[in-house]
Formats: C-alpha cells, sequence, structure tokens
C-alpha cells in the first residue's frame, strides 16, 4: 500500500498513526473488542482467525507487509489478529482516519483498494479449501504465499513463518494430512524444505500444474 500512496499522503498517514513492534505471538486485537483503530502491517506476518464454539480455530487469513487489518461490523472486530513472529504495525485511530479519507478520495480509493484485496484473498481461500486433495490445497497455499510475501522469498523459496499446524488450520486438514501432502511433494522433488520455515521449489511447472488441477 506504501508504494501506491504520495510523500504527502504517507506523511499524513504517519502523523496520525501510533508504530507498534511486538514479539511472535502478540494478541493485536481480539473478536468482539470495540474497534478503535485500523492497522497495516509494516513487517513480520499476523494471522487472522475465530475461535469456534466447538473449541477448534478457524485461521481465516494470513497476514503479511502492506496488508491492511482491523475492519469490523458493528463497531466491534470480527476475528481475533496475532503476531507470528516479531512484527512492525501501525495504528491509526479511525475517527482520526475517517476525516482525512473524507477530504482526499484518492488515499480513500487507495483504502478501498485493500479492502478489496482482502475479500479477494478470502475468495481465493475459500477456493483452496474446496479443493479434493490435501495436496492440491497445500500447493494453492504456497501459490498465495508467492503472490503476498515480500520479505525478499522468491518464487523459488518461499518463507513459512507459520507452523505447519497453523497451515492445516487454514486449509481446514488434520496435521497428519499436510505431513502427508508435504511428503509426497518432497519425495516427488516438487519441494524441498530447507528447514521448517523455508521450502524450496524445486519444479515449478509441476507446481503450477497441480494448482490449475481444480
Amino acid at each position: 500500500m506504501r508504494r501506491l500512496l504520495t510523500p504527502r499522503q504517507q506523511k499524513v498517514l504517519i502523523s496520525l498513526s501510533t508504530k507498534m513492534t511486538t514479539d511472535a505471538r502478540h494478541i493485536v486485537y481480539r473478536e468482539g473488542s470495540p474497534a478503535g483503530s485500523i492497522f497495516i502491517c509494516s513487517d513480520g506476518a499476523l494471522k487472522s482467525f475465530r475461535d469456534l464454539p466447538s473449541g477448534k480455530r478457524r485461521i481465516l487469513t494470513f497476514l503479511f507487509p502492506d496488508d491492511l487489518f482491523g475492519l469490523a461490523e458493528n463497531g466491534r472486530y470480527v476475528n481475533t489478529v496475532q503476531t507470528l513472529r516479531k512484527t512492525t504495525y501501525y495504528r491509526i485511530p479511525i475517527d482520526a482516519l475517517t476525516p482525512v479519507l473524507r477530504q482526499d478520495p484518492e488515499l480513500e480509493w487507495h483504502f478501498l483498494t485493500k479492502v478489496t484485496h482482502e475479500l479477494r484473498e478470502a475468495q481465493r481461500r475459500a477456493l483452496a479449501v474446496g479443493r479434493r486433495s490435501a495436496i492440491g490445497r497445500f500447493v494453492m497455499f504456497l501459490k498465495m504465499l508467492e503472490r503476498r510475501i515480500t520479505d525478499g522469498s522468491s518464487r523459488e523459496q518461499l518463507t513459512l513463518p507459520m507452523s505447519r499446524s497453523e497451515i492445516a488450520d487454514y486449509l481446514g486438514l488434520s496435521l497428519e494430512a499436510v505431513s502427508r501432502a508435504t511428503g509426497q511433494l518432497t519425495r516427488e522433488r516438487v519441494i524441498a524444505f530447507v528447514n521448517p520455515h523455508l521450502v524450496r521449489v524445486l519444479d515449478q511447472s509441476r507446481l503450477d500444474r497441480i494448482a490449475a488441477d481444480l
């Protein structure tokens, strides 16, 4: 988002915001709490989730640099957001931001664009979860990371700031199903894990074919 803003717009937003840096597993806000601010991720990664009455947790999205989060319904946050690792983000009070957006239609359009982006990501998650095979779901997850991570990762080497169990929650799979899927992709030389948080793509064309095979 910052790349789309003019220097003046960036200066205005910085003047309204508080820069926050927190360690991993910090709760930024909880579902149902009053929504007084919106947030922009500057560095790091977060997850947005909802705890279900059954006791299970549903991860709805992962958030990366330049992502906007903190949208609410009826004045309250609809999900809980927690950092995955040390993360820096900007907190902008809604009361201070609203008049600025009214005076700057271009800035308001950029915010609407980011909201639309989040809706598209939700649609992509629904498409991934709709895949029958665990391999298909995991491959679509990797394709999502290709689009969204901007920390220096490339299409050939992707950083996974989340745990494997968090990936399973996001994809609607068991941890065992994710392990089997990654094991098969590794044996077939499609990917290779450098460590639990770094995966190397060995066969990009094969990965693309699996992702396209709906």
